[in-house]
């Protein structure tokens, strides 16, 4: 900010110091507080311009910025941009509990899945359960596994 500044006082003290000599009488006390005042008002103009200039510079840089998306393992659970958000939101009324010989197990059921949800093949193929209960196999997606993955039921608590 202040190397054109310093070039610029630089300059012109080198100009004034060479037509100096040329005066018999020197310079007064009117034609210094000249001097000064108009080395003060060089001094804010160039400041302003350099303000101007990096206020544009920083304004050019937030636009054209693309968010930078933090792809690593400890960022896979966090939500990014709303529309993915309401990709991710599994219609609640999905979600059964079934009962096996192991006790009752929950999973969102994939024919409700397809007749309610938009984006069922996208879905992680992990999560992709068959629990055989006792009317016979039952297809749908984990849970636990799904949230893992970043999606959730769309229930308001």
């Amino acid at each position: 900010m202040f190397k054109p500044l310093i070039a610029g006082i630089t300059a012109l003290s080198l100009t004034l110091a060479t037509t100096t000599p040329l005066q018999a009488q020197g310079l007064d006390r009117d034609d210094v507080g000249k001097l000064i005042f108009g080395l003060a008002a060089i001094a804010v103009i160039g400041a302003a311009i350099d303000n101007n200039r990096d206020r544009d510079r920083n304004r050019r840089t937030q636009v054209h910025q693309t968010p930078q998306r933090n792809n690593s393992w400890s960022d896979l659970n966090r939500d990014h941009q709303n529309a993915q958000n309401r990709r991710r939101a599994l219609p609640h009324a999905c979600l059964r509990s079934v009962e096996t010989r192991f006790g009752q197990q929950r999973l969102f059921g994939k024919r409700c899945l397809e007749r309610n949800y938009r984006h069922v093949n996208r879905l992680p193929d992990r999560c992709a359960v068959r629990i055989y209960t006792t009317d016979g196999p039952r297809r749908g997606f984990d849970p636990v596994c799904l949230r893992e993955q970043g999606f959730r039921s769309d229930r308001h608590y």
